[in-house]
């Protein structure tokens, strides 16, 4: 097992008393896998997120990334967010070396990973081309690429796309499955949006509205998935019906949620 998460809680505290954003939340990521957590607003998944990151702590329970406790940030997990956060001041090619030469990488070598990973990400041309000359779904491309060059064991992603319109957002999926083929990094990735997961992810974790907690845990089996995903298998059936099945699911969360807070 590669990344564990074990009878997790996160509480918050307020004027009013402790809110639990998470409830025992138990979830894991095989080495090499593609797995997404889906749940309405409010559900804690950016919190989950954060957690496992390592940019927050857990109220109980416990991380493990092969076998080894989550105690803050490391390079073993990389992070994409969805706002693109590069340095505006810095062209393409220095943002995705930044994080290199915080870990001490010698210029050759950050030469070579840089080159490499523009290479994978397709911005080769753009390599001195500053964040402001880039379109929406360049710059995120460019983060990317920044979280790869440093070679995480996990790329958590946390709604990337979440800020592109609807052909970019399109473009960066099969984009994104393109890099997770050829590189195999474990990937756990955050999102609102159904059909995005259930294109992208081979298993789908569903968090139910505060407290979040995993309601169910979805393994996605489409004809041909593996071999080559494209847009064309979301006019499967298959497809259809995991859709439907899990959208129906957070609609149910979010209306038992409004009849609570009523």
């Amino acid at each position: 097992m590669h990344l564990e998460v074990n009878n997790l809680q996160k509480e918050f505290p307020t004027k009013q008393g402790a809110v639990t954003a998470l409830k025992n939340i138990n979830m894991h990521v095989e080495t090499g896998e593609f797995v997404c957590v889906i749940g309405a607003s409010g559900s804690g998944k950016s919190t989950l997120l954060r957690l496992v990151a390592g940019l927050d702590f857990p109220s109980s329970g416990e991380i493990k990334v092969d076998q080894v406790p989550v105690i803050g940030p490391g390079r073993d997990r990389g992070m994409v967010f969805q706002q693109y956060t590069l340095y505006p001041w810095l062209n393409v090619a220095k943002n995705v070396e930044f994080g290199l030469k915080l870990q001490g990488i010698s210029r050759a070598k950050r030469k070579e990973r840089v080159d490499y990973y523009l290479n994978v990400v397709g911005l080769t041309q753009f390599k001195n081309a500053l964040p402001k000359a880039l379109s929406g779904g360049m710059k995120q491309r460019v983060a990317i690429a920044r979280a790869l060059a440093c070679e995480p064991k996990i790329l958590l992603m946390d709604e990337p796309f979440g800020a592109l319109d609807v052909q970019t957002k399109e473009t960066m999926q099969q984009f994104l499955l393109e890099i997770w083929r050829r590189t195999g990094t474990s990937i756990l990735m955050i999102t609102h949006d159904v059909e995005e997961a259930v294109f992208l992810a081979q298993r789908i974790y569903v968090l139910t509205a505060r407290p979040g907690t995993v309601q169910r845990e979805f393994n996605i089996n489409l004809p041909g998935k593996e071999e080559a995903r494209s847009y064309h298998v979301k006019s499967l059936p298959e497809f259809q019906q995991y859709r439907e099945t899990i959208t129906q699911m957070l609609r149910d969360n979010t209306v038992e949620q409004e009849v609570m807070v009523g």
